[in-house]
């Protein structure tokens, strides 16, 4: 009898386990579309669903990179010229080849008026991609 027990319980365990983590894949899935704008989401939605992403320590390199320069898109549009340039700095850091990160912090720094670190970015983010101010 203890053996059945303990065999429903293990069962119970494993299940409980696999419903969790499923339920936290659904959630971060979610927080995926929402850091990338999908849904339509609001802005401070958008900001918060990737700060969770970034501070959960989960990820590293490109994704990582995409969670800041998503965040940066949603300060940048904002007004929150100064935390759009440090998300895209750290998507830079993460991601020296993104073009795009290179450009829409060309984009903060001029309305920030840093106008010789706009000039910079900018002719970076050509260098890597000439059409990449015919994308936004």
């Amino acid at each position: 009898m203890f053996a059945t027990v303990r065999a429903v319980a293990a069962g119970f365990v494993v299940a409980t386990a696999a419903l969790v983590a499923g339920a936290a894949e659904a959630q971060t899935d979610q927080q995926w579309q929402w850091c990338q704008g999908e849904g339509g989401v609001p802005e401070n939605v958008q900001i918060d669903a990737c700060t969770a992403l970034i501070n959960s320590g989960q990820y590293g390199g490109k994704d990582l990179a995409n969670a800041y320069y998503h965040r940066g898109v949603s300060y940048g549009q904002t007004g929150q010229y100064l935390l759009g340039c440090r998300d895209f700095t750290e998507a830079i850091r993460l991601d020296p080849t993104d073009a795009d990160a290179y450009w829409l912090r060309h984009l903060c720094r001029k309305h920030l008026g840093d106008l010789p670190g706009a000039l910079s970015d900018y002719l970076r983010a050509k260098r890597l991609n000439p059409r990449v101010d015919q994308r936004q």
